[in-house]
């Protein structure tokens, strides 16, 4: 995109235009952390779904070892707070899978796993 820029004071003593080229690269990005603590402390409580570029939650699932669902949400925002059914989950590591929409509408899916540390 080129901008111009025009710049000039109200006397109309002074007046100079310049142009800014700026290039816009299309990328996206969706991360999730390796490892939470929810232990109350303020500090990485609850784990999100990061990236760039982002428009929309599709499905958020964390299984655990037993594959058993333990969260699944279509929130941005809301993050797994380590308990599944009003219970504190044990420390070990959790499955997740989770599809976001991008804001030229491309579905990205991630598969990984994650760390609850206490």
């Amino acid at each position: 995109i080129l901008y111009l820029v025009s710049i000039s004071d109200p006397n109309g003593s002074f007046n100079t235009v310049d142009s800014v080229f700026v290039n816009v690269d299309i990328k996206f990005s969706l991360d999730v952390p390796k490892a939470f603590s929810p232990n109350g402390d303020g500090n990485n409580d609850k784990i999100f779904a990061n990236g760039w570029g982002l428009k929309e939650l599709l499905d958020f699932k964390i299984y655990n070892r037993f594959g058993e669902i333990v969260y699944d949400s279509d929130n941005i925002e809301e993050g797994w707070d380590g308990n599944y059914r009003g219970q504190p989950q044990n420390v070990e590591t959790y499955i997740y899978i989770i599809s976001v929409l991008t804001f030229d509408d491309q579905v990205l899916t991630k598969k990984g796993n994650i760390t609850l540390m206490r």
